[in-house]
């Protein structure tokens, strides 16, 4: 008797919770998001509604599992319901589970699921092997709206006005999203190859125009203004055991400055500059290193005195070239795309969507993605990439909804994340170098060794919403004959940055507030040092990834004179490409 009372108490218990299951109030919330409750929480509630639906025994659940498992080939909640098929026991399921288990363009373990709920219903699963892909298979289409199976795989949405429908033969491919606009199977293109001792690659072009400062000079009460166009280049590889490096700037200067008076000066430079530098390391961080710098300058003056003569018109030239060679501790990398990376996964986490976190190999594939891109004009494709790379990984639950994709798409093209830096380093160098500076009789042409000494620091935030860097250099002029000049130069900067970001990922701006210190002396007789102290503050815009508009306001006391100016910087470019390994 009391093996009996047991075993009743077994088979009623799970009855006795499936009567208590609310089965309408189920199906009604897999159906319909409340009004009161956001995308990412209606989610995960359906998924959990379609697990009591398949678990309640009660064959009201069977058309809407049924529907849920067509359609929803994208999210977790499909394989919920086609494995609840399976439970619940109703053979109607049967023919829609074994297009499901031949259907190449579902995942696996829809695929997967399917054929083990047919073997819960006594039923074969299709007959042959599954097409290979690309294969001639049979779709399925909407009578009533004419979508292709293959689009209602691809995520239509809940599915509703599907009346009928015929097989028809075709050839398939894997099915896009059709929120993000895939009509057929998106390629991933393919970037570099970044080996597994690389960690960290750059390359970024910039032109910057319609750069201007308007300042006043209030010991000379003097009035400045300039214009200016750049353009630079830079290129970086960083190896575990190797590192190198070159880039080029082409700068072109005018401008003019108003002192009290009649008397007015203009002018104008070219500046082209030019720098490489090769890294060995050895040791913990140790590095030898070479580096070959260049600048050349052409300086036109055109000056009118009080009386409205031209007291002179000039142009010179000036040219720099030098070698060094030396030692040095530390490295500091560009880490924006790592930035990036990790944005992602919050985005994902934060809609309920992080399958499982991103690992180095899909962060890898995903940087080469991005890489690839570089330069486009258009996000879609980056944004396509993006998605494929996290689903196949399975990185990605389900297919992006729109809140999502505009958070995705926010991610990808904020410029914000790029020049994001991390690390320290300090080096000394011995120089060897040349002058020729026309542009100045007081320095001497000719040879010059110098000593070079730097250090550089960066660090982001926890948050990645701000981020601190500095540098600080010296530069002593060495070996010189007797009684001649032995100049020196040093100098420390800093800078704080602070990110915005609106709800939803979405960058307003960037706040800066750095501070400059400096000494100088160039050993002449009776000379005295120079020093500088000087503070900046800017708010930066950013229209796209490689373009900026910075307006800014900054103060300096340069030796006892006090300047007081504003900028505004307006810079475009081409979409940088970056990578640096988890």
């Amino acid at each position: 008797m009391r093996g009996w009372l047991i075993a009743a108490a077994v088979i009623a218990v799970p009855a006795i919770a499936r009567a208590q299951e609310d089965v309408p109030a189920l199906i009604k919330l897999v159906g319909e998001k409340p009004a009161s409750m956001d995308t990412a929480t209606w989610k995960e509630k359906r998924r959990d509604a379609a697990k009591r639906l398949g678990s309640s025994g009660d064959k009201r659940a069977v058309p809407v599992l049924m529907k849920l498992a067509e359609t929803e080939s994208f999210d977790i909640v499909g394989e919920i319901a086609i494995e609840a098929l399976g439970n619940l026991g109703d053979p109607q399921a049967v023919p829609l589970l074994q297009r499901i288990e031949a259907d190449p363009s579902r995942d696996r373990g829809q695929r997967d699921k399917a054929r083990k709920s047919l073997a819960k219903l006594g039923a074969k699963p299709s007959e042959g092997a599954a097409p290979e892909h690309g294969a001639t298979t049979g779709t399925t289409t909407n009578v009533t709206t004419g979508e292709t199976g293959a689009d209602l795989a691809a995520g239509s949405g809940s599915g509703s006005g599907s009346t009928t429908t015929t097989t028809t033969p075709t050839t398939t491919t894997t099915s896009g999203s059709v929120l993000l606009g895939g009509g057929g199977e998106q390629a991933v293109p393919e970037g570099p190859a970044f080996t597994d001792d690389i960690l960290a690659s750059i390359e970024r072009i910039t032109f910057a125009v319609g750069n201007a400062h308007l300042g006043y000079d209030s010991v000379r009460k003097q009035t400045s203004f300039d214009g200016d166009l750049a353009g630079t280049y830079e290129r970086r590889v960083d190896k575990d055991t190797f590192a190198y490096g070159y880039s080029g700037a082409i700068h072109v200067l005018a401008g003019y400055l108003d002192p009290d008076g009649p008397a007015s000066s203009r002018g104008a430079e070219l500046e082209l500059t030019a720098r490489g530098d090769v890294r060995s390391y050895f040791g913990p961080g140790m590095f030898v290193t070479a580096v070959a710098e260049g600048t050349h300058q052409t300086t036109y003056i055109s000056d009118t005195q009080n009386d409205g003569t031209v007291a002179a018109r000039d142009v010179r030239f000036g040219t720099e070239l030098e070698l060094g060679v030396g030692v040095g501790y530390g490295r500091v990398l560009d880490t924006g795309s790592l930035v990036r990376v990790r944005r992602i996964s919050a985005v994902l986490e934060s809609n309920r969507a992080l399958g499982r976190p991103i690992d180095a190999q899909t962060a890898r594939r995903l940087q080469a993605a991005w890489w690839a891109l570089r330069g486009g004009t258009s996000t879609h494709p980056v944004l396509i990439a993006t998605v494929s790379i996290l689903r196949e990984s399975g990185v990605l639950l389900g297919e992006p909804d729109a809140g999502l994709t505009y958070e995705l798409l926010e991610v990808l093209r904020d410029g914000q994340l790029d020049d994001r830096r991390e690390g320290f380093d300090a080096s000394l160098v011995f120089g060897e170098g040349y002058l020729s500076r026309e542009d100045n009789p007081m320095i001497d042409n000719g040879r010059v060794e110098q000593v070079l000494a730097s250090a550089s620091y960066a660090k982001q935030l926890p948050g990645d919403t701000s981020d601190l860097t500095g540098t600080a250099f010296a530069k002593l002029r060495v070996f010189t004959e007797m009684n001649a000049p032995s100049p020196y130069v040093l100098g420390a900067n800093a800078r704080w940055r602070q990110f915005f970001y609106g709800d939803h990922y979405d960058p307003t701006g960037a706040l800066d507030v750095g501070a400059t210190i400096g000494a100088s002396n160039d050993d002449f007789m009776n000379s005295t040092t120079g020093y500088l102290l000087g503070g900046q503050i800017g708010w930066t815009m950013r229209p796209n990834r490689a373009s900026s508009v910075r307006l800014g306001a900054d103060a300096r006391l340069d030796s006892g004179q006090f300047f007081l100016g504003a900028t505004l910087d307006i810079s475009y470019g081409l979409a940088p490409a970056g990578f640096a390994r988890m």
